[in-house]
């Protein structure tokens, strides 16, 4: 297991989708996670997210585990990619 931080950052193109997180600024990714849920909750939904809570699509990663086995939080879809 990594000790390594698990990092997200929000690309520059969808910065208008997440109100409060400033784009290109690397955070911790479990900090981003729950502004997003929080934002969510006060929105009582009305954000239509689907999916995944963090998209490869709007988010850059790095650091964190780099085991590869299966974590018990994984999506199903990821596992079958492997």
């Amino acid at each position: 297991m990594s000790s390594a931080l698990r990092e997200a950052r929000l690309r520059q193109e969808y910065g208008k989708l997440y109100p409060g997180l400033t784009p290109g600024t690397w955070l911790p990714a479990r900090e981003v996670a729950e502004h997003i849920v929080d934002v969510v909750r006060r929105e009582r939904g009305r954000l239509g997210l689907h999916g995944r809570l963090m998209s490869d699509d709007h988010f850059e990663f790095r650091g964190g585990d780099t085991d590869p086995r299966p974590s018990r939080n994984e999506r199903r879809e990821d596992r079958e990619a492997h």
